[in-house]
């Protein structure tokens, strides 16, 4: 009878796991983790010149297969450093000095690459853009370099580029002529958006840094840094609709920014936004009017859930955002726990939950009586309650990654809101409510493990 009782009891865990492991195939909305993985430089923000840490990093691209460019400097050299995935051993492929000539670099910004591997340094001290080929140890001129000034065909301060990647036409975020111009070639430039200082829907107040959007007819972002504001322009629009922030306002609420430097997209749409005041990021979503903090707690520093003037945001293929932690002298990554097409996987920070089994689902990997059973990652099951079809009950407690959704990130990092792509369910935190799914479906397949077990005893 004792043997039965056991093999009742295992079934009903199979049981609870199998609701578990399905459900880690159907999160509705992307998790990342709270804890950043540095790739590049010292985890504690310890800066140096060595192949292993960084000085100062200015300016980050994502390349092929997801190798990281990034480029620092010290009093009088400016070094592009190659990091490939797995290793933190950064390969030099320029050195240049302080200076103007092609071979030589002043104030670097913005980076950008191309399918072929060309690197496009964005040299503020210098006002241009300078192409580099691939092994190339000098570059060539694609924009600017004709001194300073408000022409269409110079630039001054510029902050931020991107370049098409079918025509290689280069738009530029001229800070100092609080403008967005776009290089057809060097002696072609069209003004896109602003032109004069200000805060009315035509206008811009140094613009760091600027996204365009090619799936939907070269639409523009513009991080507006000084108006606290992101603004979108449509193609051949004179005027910007405000996306995200509050014109003219700065501030820590989720609905404002402050000193938004620079900002990407990705394929839903949805802005990453360096929120450089306030050190973190910001994910915000098609149409919404306020922001979720998906990195960095507000409060500049070193731990690896923290961010010390961040200035650039990329993304990885694996849907990873990518943080250019300047402050910090490192690069941050952090990874995808779970998105609508792959399993969870946890992370190193996690949080103790008491859970009951009710009308709602989330996605957990277990272990049971430290036998480890997940789908990517383990995370071990210790006790807690659970009920499963109002008539069996066994005991467990379940530890769960602290993770960041889609829908918002507490300032408690014991609080976890899970966010439907549909509508909020219950919000995660202690004593939360997990669900039952395919209620029928599971009574079947129980009914067939216990008719199983007698038949075998």
């Amino acid at each position: 009878m004792a043997d039965k009782y056991f093999s009742i009891k295992s079934v009903i865990i199979i049981m609870f796991l199998i609701d578990k492991m399905s459900a880690l195939s159907n999160c509705s909305t992307t998790v990342w983790a709270s804890n950043a993985t540095t790739i590049a430089g010292s985890p504690t923000g310890i800066a140096g010149f060595n192949s292993t840490l960084l000085n100062n990093p200015i300016g980050i691209t994502v390349g092929k297969n997801d190798s990281i460019y990034v480029m620092d400097y010290g009093i009088s050299y400016y070094r592009m450093q190659l990091f490939y995935p797995g290793s933190q051993l950064g390969i030099t492929i320029i050195n240049a000095t302080l200076g103007t000539g092609l071979n030589q670099v002043s104030s670097v910004t913005g980076l950008s690459i191309d399918a072929s591997g060309n690197i496009y340094i964005l040299d503020l001290g210098n006002d241009r853009v300078t192409k580099w080929a691939p092994g190339a140890s000098a570059g060539i001129l694609v924009a600017g370099g004709n001194g300073y000034g408000s022409s269409l065909n110079v630039l001054y301060s510029p902050w931020d580029i991107f370049v098409e990647p079918n025509t290689s036409y280069i738009w530029i975020a001229d800070s100092g002529n609080n403008r967005i111009v776009k290089w057809l070639n060097t002696s072609t430039v069209i003004l896109v958006a602003g032109g004069s200082n200000g805060s009315q829907a035509n206008q811009l107040n140094t613009p760091y840094g600027l996204f365009v959007d090619t799936s939907d007819s070269n639409t523009l972002y513009v991080a507006d840094t000084f108006n606290n504001r992101i603004q979108k322009w449509l193609n051949g629009a004179s005027n910007g609709t405000t996306v995200a922030g509050q014109s003219g306002v700065s501030g820590s609420a989720l609905n404002q920014l402050n000193e938004p430097f620079t900002l990407t997209m990705d394929m839903n749409k949805s802005l990453y936004i360096v929120d450089y005041g306030n050190n973190r990021i910001v994910l915000w979503l098609l149409g919404s009017t306020s922001g979720i903090v998906i990195a960095g707690t507000g409060v500049a520093g070193a731990l690896p859930s923290q961010l010390n003037n961040p200035w650039s945001v990329r993304l990885d293929s694996t849907g990873a955002f990518i943080v250019n932690d300047n402050s910090n002298n490192r690069i941050q990554r952090f990874p995808v726990l779970c998105s609508p097409n792959m399993a969870s996987s946890s992370s190193s920070s996690t949080t103790s939950i008491g859970t009951t089994l009710q009308n709602t689902t989330m996605a957990v990997p277990l272990t049971i009586n430290n036998l480890t059973t997940s789908a990517n990652n383990p995370i071990t099951i210790l006790s807690a309650s659970t009920s499963i079809a109002n008539s069996v009950t066994i005991s467990t407690t379940v530890s769960t990654p602290t993770l960041v959704t889609t829908s918002q990130k507490n300032s408690s990092t014991n609080t976890i809101t899970k966010l439907s792509s549909t509508r909020a369910t219950s919000s995660l935190s202690t004593n939360h409510s997990f669900a039952t799914r395919n209620l029928n479906s599971k009574l079947l397949i129980l009914l067939f493990c216990f008719t199983m077990i007698f038949i075998n005893n």
